[in-house]
């Protein structure tokens, strides 16, 4: 069974208010035509000055279409599972689900396909789309999971979305995080990303000792932007260095041009 709706059931650890006095205090310092965001799944304090950063920068723009992409996991024969629902409520409000891109996404012969009615609360897609109520109008949304990070599905992920993004007025939230303690691994990411050294780059990934979590999102979300040929700008580098040894490294955002 298909349902038509999704609702979110839990409330942000911040208010409506709160929320946009923290993202409005932050200057704009973002680069022409943003089309990609890395943050964690789930908005928490001691993540919530990088979120507000980071949708500060799309606040004074304007997109057709977000789409919310997720590490999950359950039993499934096909691995990238997508979001069902004519609509999406939060306590922020309503948004509108893309029926059109959700089905160009789903193939029978891949790996895309539609969930079934389920229990979604722990998906941070609903933490997203309530940051999204706050900075945009008239945005229409799309959740998907990787279910699986091999090389074949994250391929399958990451071919997709450069077949598909570019055709779109589109913003691309990819939910990835690196603890602070991990620092070595990021610095060592930020050098292989500099170097374009994909083979380490992999081994580092793949090897099991990034400590990503949804080393496989960040990665298909790396790729992405490399095809269109645009830097991530991450925001420890930019604004703040972690205070906190469970912070957040990735946070960051990417700008495809303008076409």
């Amino acid at each position: 069974m298909i349902q038509d709706d999704l609702h979110c059931t839990r409330s942000l650890p911040f208010g409506r208010e709160e929320l946009l006095a923290k993202i409005n205090a932050h200057p704009y310092a973002g680069q022409d035509g943003i089309r990609m965001i890395f943050l964690p799944p789930r908005l928490a304090p001691n993540n919530v000055d990088e979120f507000t950063y980071i949708y500060r920068q799309i606040q004074d723009t304007d997109y057709d279409v977000a789409v919310i992409v997720e590490q999950d996991r359950f039993e499934s024969f096909r691995k990238i599972p997508v979001l069902p629902g004519n609509s999406v409520s939060t306590e922020f409000g309503t948004l509108r689900m893309e029926e059109r891109l959700r089905d160009d996404f789903c193939d029978e012969e891949d790996d895309f396909f539609i969930r079934e009615k389920a229990d979604f609360s722990q998906l941070g897609f609903f933490d997203h789309v309530s940051m999204l109520q706050l900075v945009q109008k008239d945005i229409e949304v799309i959740g998907l999971q990787l279910l699986d990070d091999s090389p074949p599905i994250v391929q399958e992920l990451t071919y997709v979305l450069k077949e598909i993004l570019p055709f779109k007025n589109a913003i691309a939230i990819f939910c990835c995080e690196l603890p602070a303690r991990h620092m070595e691994t990021f610095q060592m990411l930020q050098q292989l990303i500099r170097e374009g050294n994909d083979t380490r780059l992999l081994n580092l990934i793949y090897g099991g000792d990034s400590d990503i979590s949804g080393a496989g999102i960040f990665l298909a979300g790396l790729m992405t932007a490399r095809d269109r040929e645009r830097e991530i700008r991450f925001y420890r580098e930019q604004v703040s260095q972690p205070k906190d040894p469970e912070q957040n490294l990735l946070a960051a955002h990417a700008g495809f041009p303008d076409r």
